[in-house]
C-alpha cells in the first residue's frame, strides 16, 4: 500500500498542472476548477486499478477531470452574484484572445484547451472527449474561425 501511495503521489505530482490547467480552461469559474482538480485525483486514486493502460495516464486524468466538472457544473445552481472576482489571465496571452476562447461553447473550449493548451494530438483528444478524430478536428477548425472572426469584427471596429 505504503509504495502504491508513493507511485500516486510521484503521478499527482507530474500530471497535476496539465490536470489543473484544463480544468482552468473549461471549468465556468475557478472554484469549480479547483473543486474538479481535486475531486479528479480522489476519483483516480479510488479507480486506479480501473487504468487499462490503453491510453496515456494523463488521458485518463483530463478524461476524469472532464466527467468531474460536469457532475459540479450540473449539481450547482448558476450564482447570481455578479460581483465575482474575475479569472486571471494565463501567461503568454493576450486579454483578448483569452476573452474570446473563454466565450466559446464548451466543446470547443475543450478541444482548444486540449490541443492547443495541452499539446495533445487529435486521436488522444478524440479518445479523452469520447468522440471520432473528425469531430475534434471540425471542432477546432470551428473554435479557430469564430476566433479570427471576432478579433477581425474587433480591428474593423477599432479602425472605423
Amino acid at each position: 500500500m505504503g509504495a502504491d501511495r508513493t507511485r500516486f503521489e510521484a503521478l499527482v505530482r507530474a500530471h497535476a498542472g496539465s490536470v489543473s490547467a484544463y480544468a482552468r480552461a473549461v471549468a465556468p469559474d475557478p472554484w469549480t476548477a479547483e473543486d474538479a482538480v481535486q475531486e479528479t485525483f480522489l476519483r483516480a486514486w479510488k479507480y486506479l486499478d480501473s487504468f487499462r493502460g490503453q491510453g496515456s495516464f494523463e488521458g485518463w486524468l483530463i478524461r476524469i477531470c472532464r466527467n468531474c466538472i460536469i457532475d459540479l457544473v450540473s449539481s450547482r445552481p448558476v450564482p447570481v452574484d455578479e460581483h465575482l472576482p474575475e479569472r486571471p489571465t494565463p501567461p503568454d496571452t493576450t486579454n483578448e484572445v483569452y476573452d474570446l476562447v473563454e466565450r466559446l461553447p464548451v466543446e470547443h473550449r475543450e478541444v482548444v484547451a486540449l490541443c492547443g493548451l495541452l499539446g495533445f494530438d487529435y486521436a488522444t483528444t478524440a479518445e479523452i472527449l469520447g468522440v471520432p478524430v473528425g469531430t475534434v478536428r471540425s471542432r477546432l477548425h470551428r473554435a479557430r474561425a469564430i476566433v479570427e472572426r471576432q478579433l477581425a469584427a474587433g480591428s474593423e471596429e477599432a479602425t472605423a
